[in-house]
Order: C-alpha cells, then structure tokens, then sequence
C-alpha cells in the first residue's frame, strides 16, 4: 500500500516542503458552488440539500489547510494523511481553531485503508495526492473514497497532467522525484485516457477542467498543468 513510501513524506514534511498556509482555490470554488457559499463576514449559503450539517473528508489533509478553511466555513471536517508529522501540526492548528475531538476527525493512515464506515461522507476533497502515489494505489484509493461517500456523493481532486515543458505531449508516465521538494517520493502523470481509468469503475465526472501555469517571463518556455476534476459516486 502507499505505506511504503511513509519515510520519504515524512522527510519532506520534517523539511517542510509542503508547509502551504492558504486554500487552494479550486477547493474554494468546488466548496462555493457544491456544498456552501460565504455571502458575509458570518454569513453563509448553502447550496447542498443534505439535513444535517455536510461531513467533508480532506483526503491527504497535510498540515491541514483546507480543514481550517472547512471550518471557517462551518463544515464538519476531517482529514487523513500519511505523514505522522503532518497530522500532529495539523491537530493542533485545528484545536487552536476550535475543533473537538481532533484526534478522532484527523487522522494518521493510508488512503487506501480508510477507518471511516461505509457511506460516512457527504463530500471528499483531494489537492496534489492521487497524483503522488502508484496508479495502482490510487486505483485503490478511489475505490475506498467510493465506499465511504453517500449515493451521488461529490469528490473533488486535482491531478498533474503530462503537459508540461519537460515531457512530451500525451505523457503519462510515473517518476521518482529527484528534486529536493518532495525527494524520493512518486509523481504519477495523467491524460484524459488514464483518468478515465483511474476513476470510471467508481464515479462519473461532472467537471474536468485543463489549467496550465506558464512561466511567460523564463528565455525558454516553462509550464506545468493539472486537471482540476468534479466527481459523482455511481449507485
């Protein structure tokens, strides 16, 4: 399982590589426009139709950013992630932030061993995770976030693409990083083909949007991209 790559996380969260304070802003639009919308400094919209109150997973929280920017938003957050030293920075930004029984909403573990019961989530969000693993561990993985997300349940997640300037077009490839941010740890490329892999025994996708980052000042062009994706649990 995806354990096996657990020591180099832990090193690149002991670095700090991935020490990210601020909402991505895809999970800022997903949250607005699926699930609630802040209209005030206190004041919300919600655009759900669920009763109680929207249990959202943050799968692969890290230190926990987009869990304190669900509670801000009022929502009922948990989190889940790998890296033991993730998870206790995150525990503790939570509690300062209000959060009860932190130990019990985030959690350290694999993804694809989720210790939530079967149908526990209204929504799941994922920013730079499925891509940072095995395909065939992610494969599990979607199965897992399947299984713990409501009927037509929403999943939000964020894939880098083989657009980019240092391969070829179309590439879907999987690397050990060699860079210092991140070292030792997988990057797992995608198409369109190998997204449709990854997720179709599971879900449907609502969205798929292609958003390039390019460097327009570098003498040679630069540019990475990554699939920003919206998801429907399949009956």
């Amino acid at each position: 399982m995806n354990n096996s790559f657990k020591e180099q996380w832990e090193k690149s969260y002991e670095n700090k590589d991935n020490f990210v304070f601020y909402p991505n802003e895809e999970v800022i639009r997903f949250t607005s426009k699926y699930i609630r919308k802040r209209i005030g400094w206190d004041e919300f919209v919600d655009v759900h139709n669920y009763t109680d109150n929207p249990k959202v997973l943050d799968l692969g929280c890290g230190i926990g950013r987009h869990i304190i920017y669900g509670l801000e938003m009022k929502l009922d957050m948990y989190g889940i992630d790998l890296s033991e030293i993730a998870i206790n920075f995150a525990r503790k930004w939570a509690k300062k932030n209000g959060m009860v029984n932190v130990n019990e909403k985030i959690v350290q573990g694999d993804i694809c061993i989720l210790p939530w019961k079967d149908h526990f989530f209204n929504y799941v969000v994922s920013h730079g995770v499925l891509d940072s693993m095995r395909f065939e561990n992610a494969k599990i993985a979607v199965q897992e976030i399947a299984r713990v997300l409501v009927k037509d349940g929403l999943f939000y997640c964020d894939l880098i693409s083989g657009d980019h300037s240092s391969k070829s077009k179309g590439y879907c490839g999987e690397e050990i990083v060699a860079t210092e941010h991140e070292k030792g740890t997988v990057q797992s490329y995608f198409n369109l083909s190998k997204i449709e892999k990854l997720f179709s025994d599971f879900f449907e996708i609502v969205e798929c949007k292609h958003i390039k980052y390019e460097n327009c000042l570098a003498p040679v062009p630069s540019y990475h991209s990554r699939y920003h994706i919206v998801l429907k649990r399949k009956d």
